[in-house]
């Protein structure tokens, strides 16, 4: 009789202690591979939104000195260029261009406004909304003003002493106060008008005219360093710059998610090793008097080791199977909800080759201690139990 069919025999004479082993592998693969997908799918959701939480990649002109924006100081080489309107469409057809989700020009214009020098920022709306998506504007009634209006930030309203549907002269032309940040303490937003781009390049004479691009790049699965490779490539005579606060924002985070996932997972593969390792002993000890009769027939000590393996293996690999559908299931089905997450978990036919080593593993590693212990029985000592 071989090794295998007497591991077979075993497992179908104590079918309520296979049933528990098989239910331990079950849930600890399980959890594991749930776990492993929604965090996944988390990481991936608050990843994207970090991106999308303001602009990540700054294009500015290549002009040889300083400029601030954001807070953020960026040297520039030695070549003057304005930029225009024309960069944008080239920005498009950069090799991770499906990565560029929001381009958002703007024009920075000082002037007088009653005797105050203000900050003019001609932007394109509808790009400037999805970008400052922390914004909250008081007194704006539709999705965007028209070209006939404009948007305070709350530092020049006070200043300027102005309030919501009251006309303030710029330029020599009149326009409505459609709305008003509230204060987000930044002297870009709180201290500068806001308006629209077309509008701004046409009052100041620069038709076509633009200081800056803000870019919010969604770059989970890339770096975004290599995207501002792109754009350089692409566009001479400027400046792109990846913010790196937001990038260490972002990677941070990641990196909990990941430091979590696998804390979590190495705990459950103890766990579930631990309850192997307890219902083999309690096996191995309740079968004793079997185990000498085999010595004593003139089965080794391998061939003890082998059975009790195989036994744990076999019970290992389909509690890996079944846990790995348990869990993938669940993750697929219910795991976005549960965690909240915008993301779709797709099943993941890959893990099941992981799910089925790790099980295998816990059991192996698991049994190993009782297997030993069954190979040492000395049969004349085991045989005074019959």
């Amino acid at each position: 009789m071989r090794l295998t069919d007497i591991a077979l025999q075993n497992l179908r004479r104590r079918k309520m202690r296979s049933f528990l082993l098989v239910i331990s592998v079950i849930i600890g693969v399980a959890a594991i591979i749930f776990l492993y997908s929604t965090t996944q799918a988390m990481k991936e959701d608050v990843a994207n939104k970090l991106d999308q939480y303001g602009s990540n990649i700054l294009i500015l002109p290549d002009t040889g000195e300083a400029m601030t924006f954001g807070g953020i100081t960026l040297e520039a080489p030695t070549q003057v260029k304005e930029l225009d309107m024309s960069l944008i469409p080239l920005m498009q057809t950069i090799k991770n261009k499906e990565t560029l989700a929001t381009i958002a020009p703007k024009l920075l214009v000082n002037t007088n406004i009653n005797g105050q020098e203000i900050l003019l920022l001609g932007v394109d709306f509808l790009q400037e909304f999805r970008l400052k998506k922390w914004w909250k504007v008081d007194g704006l009634s539709k999705n965007q003003p028209s070209a006939g209006e404009v948007i305070l930030g709350s530092d020049v309203a006070l200043s300027l002493n102005l309030t919501l549907n009251q006309n303030v002269s710029i330029k020599g032309q009149d326009f409505k106060v459609a709305g008003i940040i509230q204060p987000t303490g930044s002297a870009e937003n709180d201290q500068a008008v806001f308006m629209d781009l077309a509008v701004l390049q046409k009052l100041a004479n620069r038709p076509n005219a633009i200081s800056l691009i803000e870019t919010a790049a969604l770059c989970y699965t890339c770096p975004i360093e290599e995207v501002t490779r792109q754009l350089s490539d692409k566009l001479p005579g400027t400046k792109v710059t990846a913010l790196k606060s937001t990038l260490e924002s972002r990677d941070t985070t990641v990196t909990k998610f990941n430091l979590f996932a696998r804390s979590v997972s190495l705990i459950l593969f103890l766990a579930s090793g631990l309850v192997i390792t307890m219902t083999m002993k309690s096996s191995v000890e309740e079968r004793t008097r079997e185990i000498g009769i085999l010595r004593a027939i003139g089965f080794r000590k391998r061939h003890i080791i082998q059975i009790v393996l195989t036994e744990a293996g076999l019970l290992s690999l389909l509690g890996g199977l079944l846990g790995y559908l348990l869990g993938m299931g669940a993750a697929v089905y219910y795991g976005s909800a549960m965690v909240k997450a915008e993301v779709l978990i797709p099943w993941q036919s890959d893990l099941l080759v992981y799910a089925l080593s790790a099980s295998l593993l816990i059991g192996l590693v698991g049994s190993l201690y009782p297997a030993w212990k069954a190979a040492r029985l000395d049969p004349t000592e085991s045989l005074r139990y019959m």
